[in-house]
């Protein structure tokens, strides 16, 4: 069962610092006429945010086809909930996209005027990271609360995701609450990464149990035999175990994240998600498979694990957020990282105790085998990050040790940002995905906005 109880309060806890508002879809039905809102990142060559662009510096077009701006806001008119209330207004006679530039809304005519306009969720994964990186990315986070200048305008929530999901903060604007966090000794017990380091130590586990079975059985591109068959359907059951085991613990990280995202949409302010993560596996089980198949290339059985379907519960995480306008930033909390095969990691050979017939002492080619391998599945672990961010307008940050400057870039997205509105030509409502192509008349710049959306 998902902890829904954990999820509701800090929502009642957003809920406490603004007033409940209606959350703002991403599409709306009125008098029949769907608009779709597409909040907008621009930017310089050197990443700096731009300011001071008008409507007609943007150029939007859904599955190829140019679309009509109807319009247009900037992140000083307000949260997505009242850029959502002004574009239900009657617009004023001549260009309604330019006239909504021309008048932003008063503080006082807010509806949610004296309250936090944005709130950042920080979920720091603790299924599939490791206690170590957890380090670097407290003393960031220590530094970005130590100097946080937002004020009442920004609350932040904290957020441990693992086998159950824990409430470190609930959402608040008070730095010296975020820092106590940060500096007490329970954050870090909270991060324990035990999941992990289980993970990571039953992967050396098959690794040595490979071990034994190549002393009594062929390994490597020779084998080739029908030799020590019942062993190896032994093997394979045992494996096999062992990724059902991670397809359940991952279907309930995604579930939980889907919880989280869905009940973020209902807090009536502007909503990022940044998740901090080592990766995880949308094909659970891998790293098993990944270790086995380096000692047993020729064996069909050993090549892919079970297809467990967790793509799909990404992709309802994903719809939701999209949907819902929520941006969501990914962190590869590993910074730049190395193979966990190499030397002084969990899995390393010289952790096994496999002993002088271990297969760094046969020349190390099964080593190199399992290295590169356990590269290629650390690439694809952070698939599922890249994918959530990009569907949703975010940055994946990866290969970089300055998690301080990721944690900033993620923020100030949410602060210098547009809003475009438009009514799509194609008004079928078929459930099929629209992409959405946003494009700047100065080429000199960047624009970064979400992938597209459902039209359900």
């Amino acid at each position: 069962m998902l902890p829904r109880l954990a999820i509701l309060t800090f929502l009642l806890s957003c809920c406490a610092t603004a007033q409940q508002n209606e959350s703002a879809p991403e599409v709306r039905f009125r008098s029949e006429t769907r608009q779709v809102l597409v909040p907008v990142i621009a930017t310089d060559k050197k990443g700096h945010h731009v300011t001071g662009l008008k409507a007609g510096d943007f150029q939007v077009l859904e599955d190829g086809v140019p679309q009509e701006i109807t319009d247009f806001q900037t992140e000083a008119a307000g949260s997505i909930a009242e850029i959502e209330e002004l574009s239900k207004k009657p617009k004023q006679a001549g260009s309604a996209a330019e006239a909504s530039v021309a008048a932003p809304v008063p503080a006082s005519a807010s509806p949610n005027s004296g309250a936090p306009k944005r709130t950042y969720v920080i979920c720091f994964d603790t299924l599939h990271s490791s206690f170590a990186n957890f380090g670097r990315v407290r003393e960031a986070l220590e530094q970005l609360f130590k100097h946080d200048q937002s004020g009442g305008n920004t609350q932040y929530v904290l957020l441990a995701l693992g086998r159950q999901l824990r409430v470190i903060q609930t959402a608040t604007s008070d730095s010296a609450a975020l820092l106590g966090k940060m500096r007490a000794s329970t954050f870090l017990a909270t991060l324990s990464g035990v999941d992990a380091q289980a993970m990571a130590i039953e992967v050396n586990d098959v690794r040595v149990r490979m071990e034994r079975f190549c002393r009594s059985c062929p390994c490597g591109p020779a084998a080739k035999s029908m030799t020590c068959y019942p062993e190896r359907q032994t093997l394979r059951q045992e494996i096999g175990a062992l990724s059902e085991r991670a397809g359940l613990m991952t279907r309930g990280f995604l579930a939980s994240l889907d919880s989280v995202i869905e009940e973020l949409a209902k807090v009536p302010t502007n909503r990022s998600l940044i998740l901090v993560s080592d990766g995880f596996s949308l094909v659970p089980g891998s790293e098993f498979f990944g270790v086995v198949s380096a000692y047993l290339p020729n064996y069909s059985e050993f090549k892919f694990p079970p297809d467990q379907q967790m793509e799909p519960l990404l992709q309802k995480a994903m719809q939701v957020a999209v949907q819902k306008n929520i941006t969501i930033y990914s962190i590869d909390s590993r910074g730049v990282n190395s193979p966990s095969f190499a030397a002084g990691n969990a899995s390393d050979a010289s952790n096994s105790g496999a002993g002088a017939n271990s297969s760094r002492n046969r020349g190390g080619s099964f080593l190199t085998e399992l290295d590169r391998r356990q590269s290629s599945i650390s690439f694809q672990n952070g698939s599922g990050m890249l994918q959530l961010a990009a569907a949703t307008g975010g940055v994946y940050f990866h290969d970089s040790n300055d998690v301080l400057k990721d944690f900033r870039s993620a923020i100030a997205d949410g602060r210098e940002y547009y809003v475009l509105t438009y009514v799509p030509r194609n008004t079928a409502s078929d459930g099929k995905f629209r992409k959405i192509t946003v494009e700047l008349r100065d080429k000199n710049l960047n624009v970064r906005a979400k992938e597209g959306y459902w039209a359900n």
